[in-house]
């Protein structure tokens, strides 16, 4: 870092510096930045930048070439983000880290926390100890907080409820998993994280996804890691990095120029990996089986669709997003009555997917349903064991599907969305399909991952000339489906 008083004359030059910073009245600037000060004439042309050694640690060898390499780098920076395809290890490479620090503090989504987490742990890093600290009262999250571990794990809920007590253990490192969590620079738990920026002097954040809907949502996630990458104001930061739509100034969009520096800075404190440049895994091959509606099936799905191509214009965007919901119902063989009561009727679905269960054999499956309904009802129709936010033993249900001992297992992506790893299995059966690219994309990850050895097949069941079929199209080209059947059926737009 470089402080120098800077002359008037000379402030609309440093603006073209990334990384600057005004404070007790002298301007910083990282090393990287000592070949621009030298042009401008703000110091000598004899100082020379400053090579900075590099430690190579001695890294665990279950790792992979390329882990060590950003844990390496991870390790020597003391701060960094590590954006990684899931199914290249983000896990493992977080508990190396850990590995090298003293007490150390982990945040993840609750669906991770054993099955990933503290399952690895044991598996991989059997001389650290581990401590999960989520517990269904408070009382029980404080008292795990008491044992004596080298690793903390919770998720972001038993953090705000343990935040107090974080700040007085003498964390040494925190690891911030799917830290998309704090994207949106207003959320709570943002500003709740942001708050540890004094306190734990090494912070790492892990996301295969970190700006799912804009780039300008990295800025809180690096500013969590170093605020001098980026400072520590938003506003500098988006204008700086992005240009903004005349026509619509809410609009912000980057130009070539602008991501060429947006990358190049985030570079230092950072990587991003694809998991196609790193682990040579086996092909992905995909099977659409189609089937037609029948007869009662056709009536109401006909009767729904020229209820909503008559009445759309008198909807909101949500409402006709909820009818499109129960389009979707009707191709998986049922309706919701006007008393709640759900009424079943015959499907050529289920026929389909009887078929691909007799081709696939005794081998795992994961069949992907939307509604706790058809999860339910395929589970004690088929035998299988269906996996619901009703589970409280979903840990348990997990590890048994992961040991061979459940051969079918019927559930809804976010609920085995991000973290796990599944590779004794090859098969997924899609029975419906998400709106979202993002729970398509992670559903198809927990098997083509890190250690799956054989080819995956993913099976789509898909009901002719009906909604399945623009879902499935909008997922491949990541489209919006919602707002083209909305164009589509209403000839309407915003």
């Amino acid at each position: 870092m470089v402080a120098l008083e800077v002359p008037v004359e000379k402030i609309p030059y440093i603006r073209t510096i990334e990384g600057r910073k005004f404070r007790a009245g002298k301007w910083e600037f990282p090393d990287s930045a000592i070949t621009k000060l030298q042009q401008y004439g703000l110091i000598d042309t004899n100082i020379k930048i400053p090579k900075k050694a590099i430690v190579h640690y001695e890294l665990s060898p279950h790792l992979r070439k390329y882990q060590k390499d950003i844990v390496n780098k991870a390790l020597n920076e003391g701060s960094y983000g590590i954006f990684a395809d899931t199914g290249t290890g983000k896990t493992l490479m977080g508990l190396e880290i850990a590995k090298h620090y003293g007490k150390t503090l982990i945040l993840c989504p609750l669906s991770v926390i054993e099955t990933a987490w503290v399952d690895d742990c044991k598996k991989f890093y059997p001389e650290l100890e581990i401590t999960n600290c989520w517990a269904t009262s408070s009382k029980k999250r404080f008292d795990a907080m008491a044992i004596d571990s080298d690793v903390y794990v919770m998720n972001y809920e038993s953090f705000k409820i343990l935040k107090k007590k974080i700040l007085a253990m003498d964390f040494q490192c925190v690891i911030v998993d799917e830290s998309q969590v704090m994207k949106n620079m207003s959320a709570q738990i943002t500003n709740e994280l942001l708050q540890l920026i004094d306190v734990i002097p090494h912070r790492f954040v892990l996301s295969g996804t970190p700006t799912p809907n804009h780039n300008s949502e990295i800025f809180p996630q690096m500013k969590f890691v170093d605020a001098d990458v980026f400072g520590n104001n938003f506003f500098g930061f988006q204008a700086h990095y992005f240009t903004q739509d005349m026509q619509n100034p809410h609009r912000w969009y980057q130009t070539q120029e602008n991501k060429e520096a947006y990358f190049n800075r985030l570079r230092e404190k950072s990587v991003f990996l694809k998991k196609e440049d790193c682990v040579d895994l086996p092909p992905k091959v995909f099977q659409i089986k189609e089937f037609d509606l029948g007869s009662e099936q056709k009536r109401h799905y006909n009767n729904m669709v020229k209820n909503i191509k008559d009445t759309i214009n008198e909807w909101s965007k949500f409402e006709f997003t909820a009818k499109l919901m129960k389009l979707r119902e009707i191709v998986s063989g049922f309706v919701i009555n006007k008393e709640g009561n759900i009424d079943d009727f015959e499907t050529n679905k289920d026929k389909v997917l009887e078929q691909s269960f007799e081709e696939i054999g005794d081998k795992p499956i994961i069949i992907w349903c939307q509604f706790q309904h058809e999860i339910e009802r395929l589970a004690e129709k088929y035998n299988g064991v269906a996996l619901t936010s009703k589970n409280k033993d979903r840990d348990d249900i997990i590890r048994k599907f992961k040991a061979g001992k459940i051969q079918k297992l019927f559930v809804h992506p976010k609920l085995l969305g991000k973290g796990l790893t599944f590779v004794n299995c090859t098969y997924n059966i899609y029975y419906s399909l998400s709106f979202s690219y993002e729970e398509y994309r992670q559903s198809q990850d927990r098997i083509h991952r890190i250690g799956q050895e054989n080819k995956c097949t993913y099976i789509i069941l898909q009901g002719k000339h009906t909604i399945d079929e623009k879902i499935y199209s909008c997922l491949q080209r990541k489209g919006n489906a919602v707002d083209e059947l909305y164009m589509e059926m209403g000839l309407k737009g915003e």
